[in-house]
């Protein structure tokens, strides 16, 4: 699960407008962890972001739905904003809403996180940035292996 939370600030990196491209994630951390039930979390992100940028950068809304296998297996949401001051290299706080929308295939998967295979993982879905709150771009993704977003961060 650890692995599946670095999707929205990896998607930082993929931006591809003016500005956009010289934001850059550094270190990305679990800052908390809540169980909302046996099947919801709520993840917040603890990431490094440097914006050289003379424009505040925020993630206004993410919707992805992580596929396993070619199924939908937990639908992910930002939950509230997030946004990186200009000029600043500064920690921002990313809260992630996870619903599981397969409760089977996690039993099938294997409750060790780690014995999954993340070849078996894809993620659809849009995440919406701005800068100053005007100019937006919108990223999407269409089945891009979640091993390409994990290794973007790292």
């Amino acid at each position: 699960m650890r692995r599946i939370i670095l999707l929205l600030p990896a998607l930082l990196l993929l931006a591809g407008c003016t500005g956009y491209r010289q934001v850059s994630v550094g270190q990305v951390a679990l800052g908390s962890l809540r169980f909302n039930g046996t099947s919801s979390a709520t993840i917040v992100l603890e990431a490094t972001v440097n914006n050289p940028t003379e424009h505040v950068i925020a993630i206004e809304s993410a919707d992805a739905v992580l596929l396993r296998d070619g199924r939908e297996f937990v639908s992910l949401t930002l939950d509230g904003t997030s946004s990186a001051q200009p000029g600043t290299v500064s920690k921002v706080r990313i809260p992630v809403k996870a619903s599981v929308l397969d409760p089977i295939a996690i039993i099938t998967a294997g409750l060790d996180l780690r014995s999954w295979e993340l070849d078996d993982y894809k993620v659809d879905g849009k995440i919406v940035l701005s800068a100053d709150g005007s100019r937006k771009k919108t990223l999407k993704l269409n089945k891009v292996p979640l091993e390409n977003i994990i290794n973007s961060v790292r």
